[in-house]
């Protein structure tokens, strides 16, 4: 079993919670930080290591006494679209990953393993389609960066080590992402279904996302491209009506398109906001990976 995890974007949403799941099953973490004499007393439990991933080298040292490696690092998707942040958005995936590749293929990586995040992004919109990890990419931004994003982690095979890309959907979980941004809206009855509502989002709870990890690790023949997401993607309508139900609060608006184009740009809203993806997890179902949430209803109560 694999001792030494370093998490390069450990303290964000996604990666403080897979450290938290590893560390208490007994794994060593270290997690990367800009600014580690600011680290937050909560990641003080574990091994702290800087790197600014705009200036520095990945630090060699970390792979060396590192069994897997993953990379969570990528800034938010959920701001308005100007070239400006484009640039950013392509440059805190891309960029970071190539520098991870580099550390890689400077030690002796031979048995070691890479986990990289992607995005289901990747595959476009494609409204009523179901798609698996054999589906055609997208062409618009998002889903062009997910493939450099992805290209960038498949360098890290040359260097022998055993690599795992991602593509992660919306993650449902408390205290960031998805959900963050929604509740207080639902809370105060304002939540509504977008537009006609039959957008398809395909989606994972925090707890199933963290366990594939886990699942990555132990598993010496995963390897390659992954759908994390639940077997259930629902609609958009169906997502609304369901959290609705949870909270106990009414659902009765509908956000027009055009007021999401005002608020975040035509750009993001058509191709992340009401973009619709079916997707299944295939490989995981095949590889044997179980699923604790699969149903929307039951993943949202165990959250409120």
């Amino acid at each position: 079993m694999a001792k030494t995890i370093a998490i390069a974007g450990g303290t964000g949403f996604l990666g403080s919670y897979v450290a938290e799941l590893l560390h208490n099953d007994g794994y060593k973490i270290l997690i990367s930080t800009r600014n580690p004499e600011k680290i937050s007393d909560k990641f003080k439990k574990f091994e702290i290591f800087g790197w600014n991933p705009q200036t520095e080298n990945f630090p060699t040292d970390v792979i060396q006494k590192s069994d897997v490696v993953i990379n969570f690092l990528g800034e938010t998707i959920s701001q308005r679209w100007t070239q400006k942040v484009k640039e950013r958005l392509r440059s805190s995936r891309i960029d970071s990953t190539r520098k991870i590749a580099e550390a890689f293929s400077k030690v002796d990586s031979n048995g070691k393993v890479f986990i990289s995040a992607s995005a289901t992004g990747i595959y476009g919109s494609k409204r009523d389609d179901v798609l698996d990890e054999d589906s055609n990419p997208g062409d618009d931004f998002l889903a062009k960066l997910c493939i450099d994003w992805e290209n960038e982690a498949r360098k890290v095979e040359d260097t022998g080590a055993r690599v795992v890309i991602l593509r992660i959907g919306i993650v449902l979980g408390k205290g960031g992402g998805f959900l963050a941004r929604l509740t207080p809206l639902f809370k105060l009855g304002l939540g509504g279904k977008i537009s006609n509502g039959k957008a398809w989002m395909s989606w994972v709870h925090i707890d199933d996302l963290a366990k594939v990890v886990k699942f990555a690790i132990e598993n010496d023949g995963v390897r390659g491209v992954y759908n994390v997401v639940s077997p259930n993607p629902v609609t958009n309508e169906e997502f609304t009506r369901t959290f609705a139900k949870v909270l106990k609060r009414p659902a009765i608006f509908t956000v027009p398109k055009f007021a999401l184009k005002i608020l975040f740009g035509k750009e993001l809203t058509e191709i992340a906001l009401i973009s619709s993806q079916k997707v299944q997890p295939k490989r995981l179902t095949e590889a044997g990976f179980k699923f604790q949430y699969e149903d929307i209803e039951s993943a949202l109560r165990s959250l409120f």
